[in-house]
């Protein structure tokens, strides 16, 4: 088993060294969702059955139009029969270019999509809030019956409507005797 942390931030410093953070994001993101969508090719590339010369020709046929260190760097899970853990040293090597980068990851919960404008408006605040640039990522909920939940920087901040709702149900339930 890998420090996945360790394997991402090993990544992350290669690529600031090679100045190709930006490229590596793109490929990496790339590579994790496609093997997200093909878990038996993980499972394949991870199998101590199959020689590690014959993983390397898979993923060279597999990504060989990928960045060089994103493929190096799958040639090098495989080897360690790791390749599971990709998806964890994304999440590190992400975390090391959001710092890097003056980036914070927030989400929001609505019931609709937001609007450009809300979409805008909520960026601006977050941003202000925490003095970073903010990059969202959107859900619904319809059980919220109305207003947003934002999470960020490990903070919940809860305006539903379901949530005010079940604050005010709990404080009639404690009051009727």
């Amino acid at each position: 088993m890998i420090a996945a942390d360790q394997y991402g931030a090993a990544l992350w410093s290669l690529a600031k060294a090679d100045g190709t953070q930006d490229a590596v994001l793109e490929t990496l993101c790339g590579v994790r969702d496609a093997l997200v969508q093909n878990p038996d090719y993980i499972k394949l590339l991870d199998t101590p059955a199959i020689p590690t010369d014959e993983k390397r020709g898979l993923v060279d046929q597999a990504f060989g139009e990928c960045e060089q260190n994103v493929l190096n760097f799958i040639k090098i899970l495989c080897e360690k029969h790791a390749v599971y853990q990709l998806h964890d040293c994304v999440k590190a090597y992400i975390r090391l270019y959001n710092e890097e980068n003056g980036i914070t990851e927030a989400a929001c919960i609505t019931i609709n999509p937001l609007t450009d404008e809300q979409r805008d408006a909520l960026k601006a605040k977050l941003s202000a809030m925490t003095g970073k640039r903010v990059k969202l990522t959107e859900q619904t909920d319809s059980s919220l019956v109305g207003g947003i939940v934002v999470l960020v920087d490990g903070k919940k901040f809860d305006g539903s409507v379901k949530t005010r709702l079940d604050g005010f149900r709990q404080a009639l339930a404690d009051t009727i005797v």
